[in-house]
């Protein structure tokens, strides 16, 4: 009690009217230890003296609980001003930085490295000085690891901050967002001090980064593009429609700029002919872009190709972000959904075993950010209706004219357990409920022509209810945007996907599987291995075309954007 008393009395004095002269008195006491504790308390909170400051500490709060824990004393150097800790080492973790996508700049490695400068050369005039230099010196080493770390780990997207906003926009727009990529916060504080037992700053720093090729792809693109953007960025293609055979200045600058984003390999000032290879340079560009490669200067193409190489690299630099969230080595067999592609990719590793279109849901129903396990397929699949879809689109039919459900070979039961039982609807006062209602009924289509499930759906059990399935709407899987589904992800080619789990994970054989499919029976098997499926948000991505960016169907690039720290 008596120790909190005299730090709060310590506070009051420093935040007090009164603080500068007695600072100043503390400053004679000389080699002492309340000197010490009184200098390293006032930086911490902001306080200067002389040329000594703390200023844009990015751990704040962090700094002044970690430092409180000890009394106010120096953690890299010793009661005797000596270093504890290579300062050296810290500075070179610091400068790596650059190399993972970060800013070196962010992390004091200037300021650190001139007052280390100065503090090897002793120029001080007494120790008064000589405290505040290596107070100083200490903390802004503490601020750096700390900040450091989290950046590495977490990324510079406020993870918290982000999904905040989500839930803002979910709330304004009745849109329900959902973003989990299940990890937790490290403790800085921890990892410092595992780093003074170990003595490994950079080593326990650089740990932290998981480096699956998601991140490792996109830490070169952006590094690339950064280049790019030094020297000079992007030609821009001027309003004129060029294919095969064209001449002119033109056909130079295209050529250039393809040259630019390495779609083309060979440039010269000499390139005035729209030959082959410019049309298959062009062709690549416009996949990496999701167009259709017609291999032809069309007005589409040309916006993207004169998108500025900043905000390409600003494109990159917030998928680079989000992908420090990826803590999965990604070395083994999984799916993975990524829904600004529209794609399914199996993979094993970086390697594409297959890959499929798929639909994903909707704008006002979007597909939720997760990862779960593949357990169980399930043939000739009854189809639920989700709730929403009941009151949203059902519920005023209904109450015009019960027989809706019949007409279109739906069945409504009185819950959702194995025991239920089938109810009529003519029995039922539909207008009893409205869209807010809890509906105590469970509407089920049976297998066959019509379910929207087709005829056979992948289950990853989740919270959210997601899964993967066959459709009766082929259609929509020839558009170059597939967001159409209520959240679920539906599968261009189920019957490929059926067979290649059925050959490597199922019990059954492919052929058994198919002669359950043709008797319309619903029916489950589980697997004898779970796959990992990842559902992600990439607009930008690394694959066998090169660098593909895609539009920002769901607005996360802008919510990611404005959670920076």
């Amino acid at each position: 009690m008596i120790k909190i008393i005299a730090y709060l009395s310590l506070l009051f004095f420093l935040v007090s009217p009164i603080r500068a002269d007695w600072v100043k008195s503390l400053g004679g006491i000389g080699n002492s230890a309340a000197a010490k504790q009184s200098y390293m308390l006032g930086l911490l909170l902001q306080q200067t003296y002389g040329s000594y400051s703390t200023q844009d500490l990015r751990s704040e709060k962090a700094l002044l609980k970690f430092y409180e824990q000890r009394d106010y004393k120096t953690f890299w150097f010793n009661g005797f001003n000596e270093p504890r800790l290579s300062v050296v080492e810290m500075l070179e973790a610091i400068k790596r930085s650059q190399r993972e996508g970060l800013d070196s700049s962010k992390y004091h490695y200037d300021e650190i490295k001139t007052l280390y400068d100065e503090f090897q050369s002793d120029p001080y005039s007494d120790d008064k000085e000589r405290n505040l230099a290596v107070i100083t010196l200490d903390i802004l080493l503490s601020d750096a690891f700390f900040s450091l770390a989290t950046d590495l780990y977490e990324g510079l997207i406020d993870y918290k901050k982000f999904k905040q906003k989500l839930k803002t926009l979910a709330e304004k727009r009745e849109i329900k967002y959902s973003w989990d990529m299940n990890f937790s916060s490290i403790d800085p504080k921890s990892l410092l001090k595992k780093a003074a037992r170990s003595m490994q700053i950079e080593k326990t720093l650089y740990d932290l980064v998981t480096r699956n090729y998601i991140y490792e792809n996109l830490l070169e693109a952006y590094h690339r593009y950064k280049e790019i953007v030094k020297d000079g960025g992007f030609v821009k293609i001027p309003s004129i429609s060029l294919k095969e055979g064209s001449r002119g200045n033109a056909v130079k600058l295209l050529a250039k700029r393809l040259f630019q984003s390495d779609d083309l390999d060979y440039y010269d000032d000499d390139y005035i002919v729209f030959d082959k290879q410019l049309k298959e340079a062009l062709k690549r560009f416009q996949k990496r872009m999701g167009f259709w490669p017609s291999g032809t200067l069309d007005r589409k193409t040309r916006i993207a190709l004169n998108v500025p190489a900043s905000r390409r690299a600003a494109n990159i630099k917030l998928n680079l972000e989000r992908a420090r969230w990826e803590k999965d080595s990604l070395d083994y067999p999984y799916v993975f959904v990524n829904i600004p592609s529209f794609m399914m990719y199996f993979k094993d590793g970086e390697e594409n075993i297959f890959s499929m279109r798929v639909v994903v849901g909707s704008k006002k129903n979007p597909t939720p950010i997760f990862k779960a396990y593949m357990s169980y397929v399930v043939l000739n699949p009854t189809w639920s209706v989700p709730q929403s879809i009941v009151k949203k689109e059902m519920l005023a039919r209904l109450q015009e004219d019960p027989d809706y459900l019949s007409e279109r070979k739906f069945k409504a039961y009185d819950g959702w357990s194995k025991n239920r039982k089938e109810i009529d609807p003519f029995d039922i006062d539909w207008y009893q409920f409205d869209k807010d209602s809890d509906l105590p009924f469970n509407i089920v289509k049976d297998p066959g022509a019509g379910n929207p499930l087709g005829r056979v759906k992948f289950m990853f059990p989740n919270k959210y209810a997601v899964y993967m399935h066959d459709t009766n709407e082929k259609k929509l899987f020839k558009r170059p945007i597939r967001a159409y589904s209520h959240g679920c992800i539906r599968l261009q080619q189920p019957q490929k996907m059926l067979e290649f789990i059925s050959e490597n994970y199922l019990p059954k054989s492919y052929d058994s599987i198919k002669a359950e499919l043709k008797k319309g029976e619903n029916s489950s098997i589980q697997m004898k291995e779970k796959i990992p499926v990842y559902i992600r948000y990439y607009t930008v991505w690394s694959d066998q075309n090169g660098l593909n960016f895609r539009n920002d169907i769901y607005g996360y690039d802008k919510a990611a954007a404005e959670s920076l720290r």
